[in-house]
């Protein structure tokens, strides 16, 4: 014990908690907003002749493909697998080809075929004279997919076959299987006149869609000196209904009062009776297959287009140069005359197989061709503000059919149910 009686102080531990250690809380983070990306819209387009081939249901397919990608669409093309040569399409079925007029029967890749509707949101059949739309509206039937069947003949008699029988196979076919098949999609005409047509040929209504014309380049301006020689292009599919035969008479007439070229673009099975024709007319010159930019840069470099067809509906040969303010003169078939909107220019829409009424209204057109020329470019005005929009509606119907209502009002990342009656009729009226 220490001296003095002292004690030792002896150390004790604090009762004192320790301090707390700091909690640093992460800040809040922002919200970002951000939502689901949109699930791509996929439509399958069916149509048994794609391009290289000529006429307009290709040009129909090309354009839409184009259009809708444009706007965000996944686009497939399923047809009939040419005999020769490419064919633009993603999948392509093996096809025979029967006489007359080498029809197309697909004989094979029905797996491919089921797998593509089945992948679809809605499916677009191109043309409802071949086998493989009518397939497809079938087996998108069965796969519970919205069908919209696109019409593009007038309803008009076929006159331009050469065998009775062939008419008359047609008209069973439609009657059997094209009436029935048409009734399981929504049908749409390219035309006003294949409403009447497709009423009294399939005995369906079918709605009027304006055709969807691609962004089309200015046409440059021109003019005509009065001993200059004329420059006439016809461009379309070389057969009997087009009857580009009908386009040499009447520049032969022309020829008489005027010197002119006729410049023919396309393929067909009339190639071989034109070369025999050209091999002795230096005036008349055989282009082949364009492309659709080199279709428009001929008929810009021409003073005017020629077309003679017999039965065609939408008339795109005639449509497109016209919107660009080209000078046409046409037959008149389909819808040509409403695409002649000042009244001004009917006298330039002839009837069909009157070579002489075509002769005199290209006579007529060159004696006044800086007057007719600036009348071709209001009416071509008329004509863009008219189809302005085509894409969009294009691609509303296709929304309509599958979902129920336009894509633009539905949730991004979602996928609504398709309605069982979607108002395809009111679509196409805004």
């Amino acid at each position: 014990m220490p001296a003095g009686g002292a004690r030792l102080a002896v150390a004790r531990p604090s009762r004192t908690p320790p301090a707390a250690p700091t909690v640093v809380r992460p800040r809040p983070r922002r919200h970002l907003g951000l939502v689901p990306p949109p699930l791509p819209r996929r439509t399958l387009i069916v149509s048994s002749f794609v391009l290289p081939h000529s006429g307009v249901m290709e040009q129909f397919v090309d354009a839409a493909s184009t259009l809708l990608t444009e706007r965000g669409w996944d686009v497939r093309v399923v047809a009939c697998r040419p005999d020769l040569g490419p064919a633009a399409a993603d999948i392509t079925l093996p096809t025979l080809y029967l006489p007359p007029g080498s029809w197309p029967l697909p004989v094979g890749g029905w797996r491919a075929l089921w797998r593509e509707i089945g992948r679809a949101d809605v499916v677009l059949a191109n043309g409802a004279h071949n086998l493989l739309p009518i397939l497809a509206t079938l087996v998108a039937h069965v796969r519970r997919r919205k069908v919209i069947f696109v019409l593009h003949g007038s309803g008009a008699p076929l006159t331009t076959r050469s065998l009775r029988y062939h008419r008359v196979l047609r008209a069973v076919f439609d009657r059997l299987i094209v009436r029935r098949t048409l009734r399981r999609s929504h049908p749409i005409s390219l035309s006003q006149a294949g409403i009447p047509g497709a009423r009294k040929r399939y005995g369906v209504e079918a709605a009027h869609f304006s055709y969807p014309l691609r962004d089309l380049p200015p046409a440059t301006p021109r003019t005509l000196d009065p001993d200059e020689p004329l420059s006439i292009v016809w461009a379309g599919r070389l057969d009997r209904e087009n009857n580009p035969l009908h386009a040499v008479e009447v520049v032969e007439r022309l020829r008489r009062h005027r010197d002119a070229t006729l410049h023919v673009y396309g393929t067909g099975g009339l190639d071989d009776r034109l070369a025999e024709l050209a091999a002795d007319r230096p005036w008349l010159q055989l282009g082949g297959q364009l492309t659709w930019s080199e279709v428009q840069d001929a008929q810009d470099a021409s003073h005017l287009s020629l077309s003679t067809s017999l039965g065609d509906a939408t008339e795109i040969a005639i449509l497109e140069p016209l919107a660009r303010g080209i000078p046409v003169v046409s037959t008149q078939v389909g819808d040509a005359l409403l695409h002649y909107t000042d009244t001004a220019l009917h006298l330039f829409c002839v009837a069909p197989a009157e070579a002489q009424a075509a002769a005199f209204a290209i006579l007529r057109l060159v004696t006044s061709y800086s007057r007719y020329r600036d009348l071709f470019a209001e009416n071509a005005q008329v004509l863009r503000n008219r189809h302005r929009g085509g894409a969009q509606r294009l691609s509303m119907l296709l929304e309509t059919a599958a979902f129920g209502e336009p894509a633009e009002r539905v949730a991004a990342g979602t996928r609504p149910r398709a309605s069982r009656s979607p108002a395809i009729a009111e679509e196409l009226s805004t």
